[in-house]
């Protein structure tokens, strides 16, 4: 199913670009990113679904897209390992989270911690794909710190303990996501960027 959908994704642009085999391989390697988000996603709304989850889902999953645009940060290096935490952070703890009342001093104390790992460690970057420009660093820490203002701005007017929620919790799952004790643990080297400048 899979290379059928890349295979058809790729007659079809050539069809109207020209494209060697470099921009071939880019394009079929995108069109397995696009096939694979796809398919998380259709496995998450259906088990969230399942265990009505889907509001607490599918709102974490607009605060979390928002914050990890521009912040980036650590990728799982399997396929497996992948799964895995895709299931565990958009269905297992959205779960647990529909229950739990977080008090707006504890909520804003978080806040704070995400900003200040926002400001610190963003964007953080992966071996496969290292943020080797330094404009683009930049703008990308510029537009997650503004982000991180701004859910905090959201959290601090908001009444809706669903949205309070999803927030909060995008938040924490990003801070440990840019955080290079986090990568350490994993085994995944930091700032890759600085070795690609090294080795190049």
């Amino acid at each position: 199913m899979k290379e059928q959908f890349i295979n058809w994704g790729t007659n079809f642009i050539s069809k109207y670009e020209n494209c060697d085999d470099l921009k071939i391989i880019k394009l079929k390697y995108g069109l397995e990113g696009i096939y694979n988000l796809i398919i998380k996603m259709t496995i998450v709304i259906i088990i969230s679904l399942i265990t009505h989850t889907c509001k607490e889902t599918l709102m974490f999953l607009i605060f979390y897209a928002g914050i990890r645009t521009y912040s980036f940060g650590w990728h799982a290096k399997s396929n497996i390992r992948c799964w895995i935490t895709t299931i565990l952070i958009y269905n297992i703890i959205p779960f647990i989270f529909q229950s739990i009342n977080i008090s707006q001093i504890y909520g804003l104390v978080i806040c704070l911690i995400a900003l200040i790992s926002m400001i610190i460690w963003s964007p953080a970057d992966t071996p496969k794909r290292p943020l080797i420009h330094a404009d683009k660093r930049k703008k990308a820490k510029i537009m997650c710190v503004s982000t991180t203002i701004i859910y905090i701005i959201i959290y601090l007017f908001s009444s809706n303990n669903l949205v309070n929620n999803a927030l909060i919790y995008a938040l924490i799952i990003q801070s440990l996501f840019i955080n290079p004790l986090f990568y350490k643990l994993t085994n995944t080297r930091f700032n890759n960027y600085k070795y690609y400048k090294k080795n190049n």
